[in-house]
């Protein structure tokens, strides 16, 4: 199953750039570049919108994903509002209090889609979480927005990480007999981390990158891109970055 994950799209009214880059535009060429490719499926991994979540906006964006016909599912980031993001995009029945997150299954296991747009989960997700990583196979692979290890991006740590890494670090170390395959976006700008039986791929953004070793916001050149993963039987990964 050859699947492409996008992130971290930034949408503003029509005729609003932000930081002076047009988003829409940088997000039809990514689709298209995706439409080209022939994925099997797609992930858009948050932060749709650039400020909070505006239901316009979501609905211009599914027009978009509709049109190139590659099924797809969506999760909130920190600029999103998820039960706007539920209703637009007919995931009502994963929502609750507020929090949208479910899984799906892809090849010989399920992929586990997360709702970290308050920068943290509920306890009630994260007990979710905990069945759901019980009765998954040996490799459990994760969807949500923020990173949930140190990543090194000086910008964006410590202001705006998940504030549960800890938590989080700890559940997947009850487990050591699985390894975690995470996806993710949210820090503008590639990079894999391995730490224990974690292994974290960051995904750069179709909007703008940030460069990891400033502490004051700096753009990182002029690229944006999505990552494309393929999943095999016995849940195989080959994982790389795509620029456009």
């Amino acid at each position: 199953m050859k699947i492409c994950l996008i992130t971290d799209i930034h949408l503003d009214a029509p005729g609003e750039l932000p930081i002076g880059l047009d988003t829409r535009l940088q997000f039809v060429q990514t689709i298209q570049k995706i439409k080209e490719k022939k994925y099997d499926f797609m992930i858009v991994a948050g932060d749709l919108c650039h400020k909070t979540g505006i239901k316009e906006t979501y609905l211009w964006i599914k027009s978009q994903l509709d049109e190139i016909s590659i099924p797809y599912c969506v999760i909130p980031g920190n600029h999103d509002t998820s039960p706007v993001l539920a209703e637009v995009f007919g995931l009502d029945g994963e929502l609750l209090d507020e929090e949208l997150y479910y899984d799906r299954k892809f090849v010989d296991g399920n992929v586990i889609f997360l709702d970290t747009s308050k920068g943290m989960m509920s306890d009630t997700q994260f007990k979710w979480l905990e069945e759901k990583i019980e009765s998954s196979p040996e490799t459990v692979t994760i969807c949500m927005h923020h990173p949930p290890l140190i990543s090194h991006s000086n910008h964006m740590e410590p202001t705006y990480m998940f504030s549960q890494m800890e938590r989080f670090e700890n559940l997947c170390s009850k487990y050591l007999g699985k390894k975690f395959q995470i996806f993710c976006g949210h820090y503008h700008m590639e990079r894999t981390i391995i730490k224990n039986n974690i292994t974290l791929f960051i995904t750069p953004s179709t909007f703008v990158q940030i460069d990891p070793d400033s502490f004051e916001f700096r753009k990182l050149g002029d690229s944006f891109g999505y990552r494309e993963i393929w999943i095999t039987e016995g849940q195989c990964y080959y994982t790389n970055v795509i620029y456009i």
